[in-house]
């Protein structure tokens, strides 16, 4: 910074203005990618989510950090900006453990996925052909084609998870907010879904990423990090009063909250041990008039969530507490957008066009929001107007 910003010598500044921002930090950060690792023979194929940045930070690019040993050290190779690597020549039988690091568009190392292994296994023999009878012999047993999803959410929180649009796992947090779920899988590609519920029927927004499943291998995916819930006990606080945010998050863990008003403001809270976060903040900072707020976890290793949803309150002249009725109610399932936002995470991208793929050409799909225009059909008709409102 004092680089960039040059005239750091005293008395050589020729700033005559200065602005304090009381209360609130300013700083970039990156989410962390969640990573899939599925065994091969003498190879781990390597799939990572895409780490966004906020306030100025932008991914250029990706490391792959490969190690034998849990926690390193590594070694490093640059893999560009892409979101999948095969790990060759490795030695079958041998663990082998891989994080994923983000970097700047200067080669700057700026987040780091937590470590996930897998174990290369020699491809199975085919089974021997030809030859006369003979009663019952044993073949060969395919070993069976298994994901493991593991993640953070909210001590004992309702975990909903989806594979293509279909609920196929409902786990239950444990009581550090830690989940994991096993599922059998047939190899191909999948959209797999999460969000959470917390102990107040707050419904967290829905996760989602892509990811390839190998025959025969067990695919394990961590690093998963559900977004914070959030709530407020106001919907207009009056201008110098306090307006009080709270909701559900990994416990221990930071909590970035984001105000979005003329100037966009970042400050931090901090969950307790059961997860629950509170942050009050002095309306006299903001403008009259209509704002947003959302938050997200970055937990005490240094993943980072995505973002909750936005959450609506005004600036007025008035207190207005939040509908007690409203607040007790258990969170509804959110709408079918009729934008081609099938999952419901505010874009429009690959997403939902591998979920619509998934539904094509079915009447009547299971999930109803494949179906954009209505008319009881995944076609082409869906496609347009999805690609209408593409966002990527």
């Amino acid at each position: 910074m004092q680089s960039a910003i040059s005239q750091i010598s005293l008395g050589t500044s020729s700033v005559t203005g200065f602005k304090i921002s009381a209360g609130f930090l300013y700083f970039p950060f990156v989410t962390t990618p969640v990573v899939s690792a599925t065994a091969g023979d003498a190879q781990v194929a390597l799939t990572w989510t895409t780490a966004s940045g906020v306030l100025g930070w932008n991914v250029g690019g990706y490391t792959v950090g490969q190690s034998t040993v849990s926690g390193g050290p590594y070694s490093y190779a640059n893999v560009g900006n892409v979101l999948s690597s095969t790990r060759t020549g490795l030695t079958n039988g041998t663990t082998y453990y891989f994080r994923i690091l983000p970097e700047d568009a200067f080669g700057n190392r700026i987040a780091t996925s937590s470590e996930v292994s897998s174990t290369p296994v020699a491809a199975a023999p085919a089974p021997a052909t030809g030859g006369g009878g003979g009663g019952g012999g044993g073949g060969i047993l395919s070993q069976s084609t298994r994901l493991v999803l593991k993640g953070r959410a909210y001590p004992s929180a309702s975990i909903v998870i989806f594979k293509d649009g279909t609920t196929v796992s409902t786990p239950v947090a444990d009581q550090n907010g830690n989940f994991q779920a096993e599922a059998s899988v047939g190899a191909g590609i999948y959209t797999f879904s999460l969000y959470a519920i917390d102990s107040d029927n707050r419904r967290s927004l829905t996760t989602s990423f892509t990811t390839a499943v190998g025959s025969g291998q067990t695919t394990t995916i961590s690093d998963i990090v559900i977004a914070p819930t959030i709530g407020a006990d106001k919907s207009q606080v009056r201008i110098g009063n306090d307006i009080k945010f709270f909701g559900a998050s990994y416990p221990s863990a930071t909590v970035n909250v984001i105000i979005n008003s003329e100037q966009t403001m970042v400050d931090k809270a901090q969950s307790d041990k059961f997860g629950l976060w509170t942050y009050t903040l002095n309306s006299s900072v903001l403008e009259r008039g209509d704002h947003t707020t959302k938050s997200q976890t970055v937990t005490p290793d240094s993943l980072i969530s995505p973002f909750s949803e936005s959450l609506a309150f005004k600036v007025g002249d008035s207190d207005v507490a939040f509908s007690k009725v409203l607040a007790s109610r258990p969170a509804a399932p959110a709408a079918c957008k009729k934008n081609g936002d099938i999952n419901n995470d505010g874009k429009v991208n690959i997403v939902d066009f591998s979920i619509m793929l998934f539904f094509w050409n079915q009447q009547n799909p299971k999930n109803p929001c494949a179906d954009i225009n209505g008319d009881k059909a995944v076609n082409i008709f869906d496609f347009s107007i999805m690609l209408f409102w593409w966002t990527g």
